[in-house]
């Protein structure tokens, strides 16, 4: 299930798949927000057939490129990670695939 998931984030995210594990977080390492990451959890649950109506965490942030993106951008490099996000793992949603439901970590 693992490499499955793996091809459809790399397809998503046109990152390569050797670039992704179960410990790459969509939301902070594949730069998946906003608008883009609402899309990529229904195609997911589509795809997998997964029940995400379980969700109750924010994993993305909203659309647009804030005022101070340079400042942002610096940040995000720097390891920062927005307090009101909850990282999202690929481990997580593998485990939700298998599930068939949305599992909380």
């Amino acid at each position: 299930m693992e490499t499955e998931i793996i091809k459809f984030l790399s397809e998503f995210t046109t990152i390569k798949p050797g670039k992704i594990s179960g410990d790459t977080l969509v939301n902070f390492d594949l730069g998946v927000d906003g608008d883009d990451g609402v899309e990529l959890l229904l195609e997911y649950a589509k795809k997998f057939n997964v029940d995400i109506s379980g969700i109750s965490e924010s994993y993305f942030g909203p659309e647009g490129v804030p005022f101070l993106w340079p400042f942002h951008f610096i940040r995000l490099l720097l390891g920062y990670r927005p307090s009101r996000l909850v990282p999202l793992p690929v481990s997580q949603l593998v485990k939700s695939a298998e599930a068939g439901k949305w599992v909380n970590m």
